[in-house]
């Protein structure tokens, strides 16, 4: 039995836009408006991030089409390293980065269904981010067709009201164009976009690789996979690029400085507060587009781990009716409800964005290797740009993950020894596997 390749190409572009387009593109932009308080600064910040995430797809492109299975970065690492680096990335996914990334969507989700609710009692928010956590995971249990038309809808719903914000707000909105020509501020230096602010907008990029996750389950995939990185990464630059522009439009930077909800008060601004409503359905929708495009990936790598028996057995097991990998959505379903309930995910999330960092060195070193090492190898797709891009992708990651670093020493070095952690679980498995391939030779 085999996993069902049900995905087309706008289904796998769309996972990757709604994995993406979450809530920080309506929060980042406050912080940035303070940090950089210039109006060519600010908006060539977006389109800087836009033009790193495009070489890192540009980058991934090509080890998706040579690997077109279930797994993402842990085929990658695997491959460019050996399976110690395939599994230390899936140990840290599965106790963290998944379930804290879902526990984390569900609460912002709740976060933003409060004021419609008029909720106000941490048992009850905890109670329906639960919710909202069974209802995604059921959704995908059920099949990857199922969790694909999900996407489609939550993704696609959310970018139509983006849409009519930018496209209403820049033409019939209260705006004033003379807000990108006023400098409140003596003007940053050009190293300024390089440091936190850069790091704000990787991670409001970040997630642009998911479709690399579903290899097993999407079309054609040396084509479409490939190409679905391409063209959900340029729609998400574009996008976020637009996006704020409508921003700088409504608002001079000094009202958006320090702004933490700049979507709904931009809309305010080019509009009224009844319209502001409508920004917020559109963050409910990419947020909850997250959480499902989360659940999907995330469980395809325990999956792959399991076929190369260097994980629990069971979670290779796939539906007999479904065909989905149930058992390994189900258990990081229990994880992500076991964090909501402690809530202590946003502390171990942040001991892991170093890694996350590290992780995609790692995988664009990876390409570089494979070229290097194995040029015989079926290559579908062939990054343009060759060793250019690459390269320029691993730099800008690797000045990034100084940043990092210099500024959270303690907890990168924190997450580093998480990561280490499962080695002794790696040496544990493998050891095991010989034993059982000596006992039946």
């Amino acid at each position: 039995m085999q996993l069902k390749r049900e995905l087309n190409l706008a289904d796998a572009t769309l996972l990757v836009v709604g994995n993406v387009v979450g809530a920080g593109i309506f929060t980042t932009s406050g912080f940035l408006a303070k940090e950089l308080p210039h109006p060519l600064f600010f908006i060539g910040i977006w389109i800087l991030g836009g033009v790193v995430t495009l070489l890192g797809a540009l980058t991934y492109a090509e080890l998706a089409g040579m690997f077109p299975k279930a797994g993402g970065d842990y085929l990658f690492l695997k491959a460019g390293y050996g399976s110690w680096a395939g599994f230390l990335l899936g140990w840290i996914n599965f106790w963290i980065i998944i379930p804290g990334s879902i526990a984390a969507l569900s609460l912002a989700a709740v976060g933003y269904l409060k004021p419609l609710l008029v909720l106000d009692d941490p048992l009850l928010e905890k109670s329906l981010a639960s919710g909202i956590i069974f209802f995604f995971s059921w959704i995908n249990y059920r099949g990857i067709r199922w969790g694909g038309t999900t996407q489609d809808f939550f993704t696609l719903g959310s970018l139509v009201i983006l849409m009519i914000f930018i496209a209403g707000g820049l033409i019939y909105g209260n705006g004033s164009w003379e807000h990108f020509t006023v400098v409140s501020s003596p003007t940053p230096p050009v190293s300024k976009i390089f440091g936190s602010a850069m790091i704000a907008i990787i991670f409001t990029y970040s997630g642009w690789f998911a479709s690399a996750y579903l290899g097993s389950e999407i079309k054609n995939p040396e084509r479409n996979l490939p190409l679905s990185l391409l063209l959900g990464t340029s729609i998400v630059g574009i996008l976020y690029t637009l996006i704020n522009v409508t921003y700088l439009y409504a608002l001079p930077l000094t009202g958006l400085a320090d702004a933490v909800n700049v979507g709904q008060i931009t809309a305010a601004a080019l509009f009224n507060s009844t319209i502001s409503t409508l920004i917020s359905l559109a963050i409910i929708l990419a947020v909850c587009s997250s959480i499902n495009a989360t659940i999907m990936a995330g469980s395809r790598i325990f999956y792959a781990m399991s076929e190369d028996k260097i994980f629990w057995s069971f979670l290779k097991t796939l539906h007999r009716r479904f065909r989905t990998p149930h058992l390994a959505i189900l258990s990081q379903t229990v994880l992500a409800l076991g964090l909501v309930c402690l809530g202590t995910f946003n502390q171990l999330l942040s001991y892991v964005v170093f890694i996350m960092i590290i992780v995609s060195i790692a995988t664009g070193s990876a390409h570089l290797i494979l070229r290097w090492k194995k040029p015989g190898l079926l290559r579908p797709y062939r990054t343009w740009g060759y060793p250019v891009v690459p390269v320029l992708f691993i730099i800008a990651y690797l000045w990034i993950g100084r940043q990092i670093f210099m500024e959270k020493p303690l907890t990168s070095i924190g997450g580093l020894f998480l990561a280490v952690s499962g080695l002794p679980f790696y040496f544990f498995w493998m050891k095991s596997n010989k034993s059982i391939q000596g006992e039946k030779t």
